[in-house]
């Protein structure tokens, strides 16, 4: 009796568990419809499809964002794939964006990644001619990608190992063993000629502190010679100002000559005035009595008409 109980209790746990995985799937799955998403059109020309299938993930920068409606193989045209995706109306979808196929190495399962190529793009909202939703554009494959990556590597190793089979050619080879001879040489000439070099080291040391002595002498005598011209500076400034007051001693004193002699020309002017102006009242004068000295010489050499006698006639 006690194992059909315990059988019983374990059964309604599971009864109990599978009620609520199916109440959790219900509700996501009421979680997921309730949502808005927006459907796009992807054509596939150059990617392999191998592992997309219906309800495969739609990523964006590595997340899911919706999923993989639909998908058509057209007869028009070789390898050419329509599939519709349905992505979240809340993931900004821009105009220029690309769809890419991204495979799990392991799973080998597929999915379409979304990129948005140029930034600051308003959203992808255009449907062109006769298509039932908008269309993103295909981008290039991710192996195309590694394979002009892989190209690139290759020439750069190429042109390093060109470079290298230059640096490495014949008479390179010849230059650096005869470089090395002459450095050999040098080194063993500096080692023969080393006591050589230790007494010209000496002697400049030597010569260094003779240097060092004399620029202290130098700056002493500059010190001395800028004290005495300091000195003379201050003289030369006495100098100066009792230059100056003799300066301005004697410009008083020119100023006051010129007043005297403006005041002189002015009285000499004054003067000079004077003696026109009496000159010229004598000359009227004088001018005055010669006319009357005229008509007083008239008057005597020709009598005047009324006085005539009888038959004497005008002169």
């Amino acid at each position: 009796m006690e194992s059909e109980a315990r059988y019983a209790w374990v059964g309604a746990a599971i009864v109990v568990l599978l009620l609520a995985l199916a109440m959790g799937l219900v509700w996501l799955q009421g979680g997921l419809e309730g949502r808005d998403f927006k459907r796009y059109t992807i054509y596939f020309r150059e990617h392999s499809l191998d592992g997309l299938q219906i309800n495969s993930d739609v990523k964006m920068y590595g997340i899911k964002v919706g999923k993989v409606l639909d998908y058509e193989i057209l007869a028009t045209e070789a390898k050419n794939v329509r599939v519709v995706v349905e992505v979240d109306a809340k993931v900004p979808v821009l105009e220029g964006a690309e769809a890419t196929i991204s495979r799990n190495l392991l799973t080998g399962l597929a999915s379409v990644e979304i990129t948005n190529v140029r930034e600051g793009a308003p959203p992808l909202m255009r449907r062109p001619e006769g298509e039932r939703y908008p269309v993103l554009a295909e981008g290039p494959p991710r192996f195309a990608r590694i394979t002009a990556n892989l190209e690139q590597i290759a020439e750069q190793g190429n042109e390093t190992l060109v470079r290298i089979n230059r640096a490495l050619s014949d008479s390179n080879q010849q230059a650096l063993e005869q470089t090395l001879a002459n450095l050999e040489t040098v080194t063993g000439g500096l080692a023969r000629r080393t006591p050589e070099i230790e007494q010209t080291l000496v002697a400049v040391q030597q010569t260094a502190r003779q240097l060092e002595q004399v620029g202290t002498e130098a700056a002493q005598a500059m010190r001395s010679v800028n004290a005495q011209l300091e000195q003379l500076g201050g003289q030369a400034e006495v100098m100066l100002e009792e230059t100056r007051q003799v300066a301005r001693s004697m410009e008083r004193e020119v100023s006051d000559t010129a007043a005297h002699l403006r005041l002189a020309t002015d009285l000499g002017a004054q003067e000079l005035q004077g003696a026109g102006r009496a000159v010229r009242s004598a000359s009227e004068a004088v001018s005055d009595a010669a006319v009357t000295l005229q008509g007083a010489a008239g008057a005597l050499v020709r009598p005047a008409p009324a006085s005539l006698g009888p038959g004497e006639a005008r002169p």
